[in-house]
């Protein structure tokens, strides 16, 4: 049995394409998926079933990746859920994300914005690399 098995991950994007592809992903792992198309459908999926990890897109229609991230991370509840990022938005900007994000400036301008200095607990460009996404949720839900 896979440590994985009858964990439950939220996947959170607003492409379906990408929701079926990571769920598919995670299926093969014996993972329970969620998932829901924007943060605000994410904040009610995770008062319904508490995930064990969440694979959230940061670019989407109605409430974006960040907000939901913010709003989590101030939730007592839900702030020990690990949040992998899943994103295309720095091919799709130009802008490497990734490392604005972990940047200390950033984490210091979004204190101040936020009142949070919340990191993700890791970062994956989309196109997902399945093996690469599966050793990460394996390295967070296997400690």
């Amino acid at each position: 049995m896979s440590h994985l098995e009858s964990k439950i991950a939220l996947v959170v994007d607003d492409e379906p394409a990408q929701v079926e592809f990571v769920s598919a992903i995670l299926d093969d792992q014996k993972m329970k998926t969620i998932s829901a198309s924007n943060g605000k459908e994410a904040m009610q999926k995770i008062t319904e079933t508490k995930p064990d990890v969440i694979l959230l897109d940061l670019m989407m229609s109605e409430e974006s990746g960040m907000k939901f991230f913010n709003q989590l991370k101030k939730n007592k509840d839900y702030e020990d859920i690990p949040v992998i990022v899943v994103s295309g938005a720095s091919q799709k900007t130009g802008v490497d994300l990734k490392s604005m994000i972990y940047e200390e400036e950033f984490a210091e301008r979004k204190k101040k914005a936020f009142g949070i200095d919340a990191k993700p607990d890791a970062y994956i460009e989309k196109p997902v690399d399945p093996t690469k996404l599966v050793d990460i949720i394996r390295d967070f839900l296997s400690s």
